[in-house]
């Protein structure tokens, strides 16, 4: 494993791309995780008990997801990096040496998990993409995506420095690659290098209108930053979404962490929020 300090005008020059085996292979890691993250409560309530019961059906499948980590398959089977010029249409394991284990539940996560949810998976990533792009603009890349994962590092002077396998071209195109996972990877070939990267969403997401009735329990503007927290976010993120000041948001979050309706998320995404169960089960009892 080399280090790759990306120049300026690879940077400058950078894609995002979409991947329907990223997001397949992050939809089957956030299923066999044992400690998912809290936030994803109502997407593994859909989707869990079909895979335990795929799994139970497939023993020889459930043996080889006990052996392995999630968070480790992409770099162990080298995942290929996307083709930011190809349609991201349906999931395609030809060509790709993947152990058959890996390859059926692929193809099973696909099939039953992602490829319901792909159109709002789609519109979900690339929406991160232009608000990343966006936000480099105006801020630079290291604000734009300050926490892409475990093998970066930005330097002082703004570039950025990967760790990618010994061959690694140094002409080679950078691609930043949003992911539902919950941990990032880097995807390499001979033509590009993928950074890809954790948005800390919700899979898909959900509505964020909250039933008039919460409105009337809560106040208008709890009942909207309840409705917003379908994922982590932090202070701006809400202020931009409910259009509310920073400090106004601040003084709701402090009610509603008073009230157990939200909780502060783990290291790793400080400073952001997300709903706990009883306000899941608050916003699910409304009748609208």
């Amino acid at each position: 494993m080399g280090q790759w300090q990306v120049s300026t005008e690879t940077l400058a020059a950078c894609r995002f791309a979409f991947s329907p085996l990223v997001e397949t292979v992050a939809a089957l890691g956030i299923l066999a995780e044992i400690r998912p993250e809290p936030w994803r409560r109502a997407w593994l309530a859909t989707h869990q008990p079909a895979f335990h019961r795929h799994l139970a059906g497939t023993p020889h499948h459930a043996d080889w997801l006990a052996e392995r980590h999630p968070a480790r398959w992409p770099a162990e089977f080298r995942l290929p990096p996307p083709d930011p010029d190809a349609a991201p249409g349906p999931l395609d394991l030809a060509g790709l040496d993947l152990p058959p284990a890996l390859a059926d539940l692929l193809a099973w996560t696909w099939q039953h998990v992602v490829h319901p949810e792909w159109p709002a998976r789609l519109r979900a990533l690339r929406a991160d993409a232009t608000t990343r792009r966006r936000s480099a603009e105006q801020h630079g890349w290291p604000g734009a995506l300050p926490a892409l994962g475990p093998q970066h590092r930005w330097l002082s002077t703004g570039r950025l420095l990967l760790a990618v396998p010994d061959d690694a071209l140094p002409r080679t195109e950078l691609l930043f690659v949003p992911t539902g996972a919950r941990h990032g990877w880097i995807a390499q070939d001979a033509d590009r290098v993928a950074v890809i990267y954790p948005t800390c969403t919700a899979p898909v997401a959900g509505p964020r209108t909250p039933p008039a009735s919460l409105g009337r329990l809560l106040g208008s503007a709890r009942a909207e930053l309840l409705a917003g927290l379908d994922r982590p976010r932090d202070t701006g993120q809400l202020a931009t979404l409910t259009g509310l000041s920073p400090a106004t948001v601040g003084d709701h979050l402090t009610v509603l962490l008073d009230a157990r309706l939200v909780a502060r998320a783990r290291s790793g995404t400080a400073g952001r929020y997300y709903r706990t169960a009883l306000a899941d089960a608050l916003l699910s009892a409304q009748p609208g």
